[in-house]
């Protein structure tokens, strides 16, 4: 990870230079072009825009936000633009959830860019790499082609869709995983509390759409898939981090047992990584642009409620970075969750990653099976805002979850981390979404924090006695 923007070095007028790209400028007069995120210096406030929308419909609101977005940056970045073009710089993007402009861009011009008055600082754009496991082969493109070899009938062109997948539906009979017994959602199930009525968005490696027990919980819509690349037009995970996050939240029963908390949530899902498991910063800001506004038309009441992230900026645990800061921020204006794992940073003290130990951002760690915080949570203070970190715990070790699909066979993994918790809270979020739909965000996940002596806090917060009964007032 990248040091935060205030350990940024001075530039030649008004903007800083990134550290991590600014000895390389130093020695380069070549023509190699680096990607960069030029960040402008005036921002939108997002507490002028959070008063200004707050009476909008939290499903609609994000659309406002971002079409506010558009107009503030629009003429602050004409100029800008203007001479990127000039330059024949290359992936040129206006983000939009933060007033700057992304770009790869030569030595000279980097330098040359950062002495215009409008622009605050040059960071370099960041490659993501996604967790390790090794990923799925892509049939449509062989490592190893042959002159005569055919390609499945799928990747051709012109090819239909794979048939519908046989999806499995939720059985409140069916028995469900130990992890969501622990957490009491059977009982939340039974007072009518299964996240119906609910989106809920991942934001990681994809989700493999073909498994059983989720393809009937995908929203479906042409705008409910971001591959931010551009290489999929249907869900797909290549890697299958994102499609273990998502058995979590809302798995049905195929395997046997029903593994998602909230199994009648809808989800959506954006991309980071590509077909090589890299994604940059830049298309993160465009993901979180699209959370606020799916389809793109504001009309439209189809922003999620909760945002799942596993993804970080990890490198270098104990230090504050706020390239994501305004893009969180107007999630939570536009009234969502925004759920992060809280690293595996652990035992080391004070190991809180980033954008989980920004403000506002709701980082989870994991439980071990003792109960008990597993020993590889990121824990201590937050380096951004000085709170206890993590902000809660809640299962994350040798959870049974989906992972990606053999065509006909739900198959299931156990997995370890805070991801996992996180997913796991994203779904126990669902459920008081669904219970409190008028409760403001903050109050929410307030209520999940805590310990709660003979039942699951989330039995607790939905006023349910431990076997899934009204509480009866004391």
């Amino acid at each position: 990870m990248a040091a935060g923007a205030a350990a940024w070095c001075a530039a030649a007028g008004a903007a800083t230079i990134d550290p991590d790209i600014s000895a390389r400028l130093a020695r380069d007069i070549g023509a190699h072009r680096y990607p960069v995120i030029i960040h402008l210096a005036k921002q939108a406030d997002p507490a002028e825009l959070g008063k200004r929308f707050a009476e909008v419909p939290a499903a609609q609101r994000g659309g406002r936000i971002v079409e506010a977005l558009r107009a503030f940056n629009k003429p602050l970045q004409a100029p800008l633009l203007q001479d990127l073009s000039a330059r024949h710089a290359e992936e040129v993007n206006a983000l939009v959830t933060v007033n700057a402009v992304a770009a790869r861009l030569a030595a000279k011009d980097i330098r040359e860019i950062a002495r215009r008055p409008e622009v605050a600082s040059i960071r370099y754009d960041i490659g993501l790499v996604a967790p390790s496991r090794k990923a799925m082969a892509d049939p449509c493109r062989p490592a190893r082609p042959t002159p005569r070899q055919r390609l499945p009938k799928a990747c051709r062109e012109g090819a239909k869709p794979a048939t519908t997948v046989d999806a499995a539906a939720f059985d409140l009979a069916l028995a469900a995983s130990l992890t969501v017994q622990s957490v009491g959602a059977p009982q939340a199930w039974k007072a009518g509390f299964t996240g119906k009525g609910v989106t809920v968005a991942f934001v990681d490696s994809g989700v493999d759409a073909t498994h059983r027990d989720l393809a009937g919980s995908f929203r479906g819509g042409s705008a409910d898939w971001f591959d931010v690349h551009g290489q999929h037009k249907r869900p797909i995970d290549r890697h299958g981090h994102g499609t273990q996050l998502a058995g979590l939240v809302v798995g049905a029963g195929a395997s046997g047992q029903t593994l998602g908390v909230a199994p009648q949530a809808r989800w959506i899902a954006a991309r980071i990584y590509d077909d090589g498991n890299v994604g940059r910063m830049s298309q993160i800001h465009r993901i979180m642009a699209w959370l606020l506004d799916p389809d793109g038309n504001p009309a439209t009441p189809d922003a999620p409620q909760i945002v799942l992230n596993a993804w970080g900026l990890g490198d270098r645990a104990g230090t504050c970075d706020t390239e994501f800061a305004r893009d969180l921020g107007w999630l939570r204006a536009a009234g969502m969750h925004v759920v992060f794992a809280a690293g595996n940073g652990g035992p080391t003290n004070n190991s809180s990653v980033s954008p989980a130990n920004n403000a506002g951002v709701l980082a989870v760690g994991a439980l071990d099976s003792a109960g008990e915080m597993a020993l590889y949570t990121s824990r201590g203070v937050s380096a951004c805002d000085a709170r206890a970190y993590p902000d809660l715990l809640a299962p994350g070790e040798l959870v049974r979850t989906t992972d990606l699909a053999i065509p006909g066979i739900p198959v299931t993994a156990a997995v370890s981390g805070t991801s996992y918790a996180a997913a796991v809270v994203a779904g126990e979020l669902a459920l008081l979404s669904q219970a409190k739909p008028k409760m403001a965000v903050l109050e929410r996940e307030t209520l999940l924090q805590g310990t709660s002596e003979g039942r699951p806090v989330l039995l607790r917060a939905l006023g349910l006695a431990a076997d899934g009964s009204a509480e009866r007032p004391q």
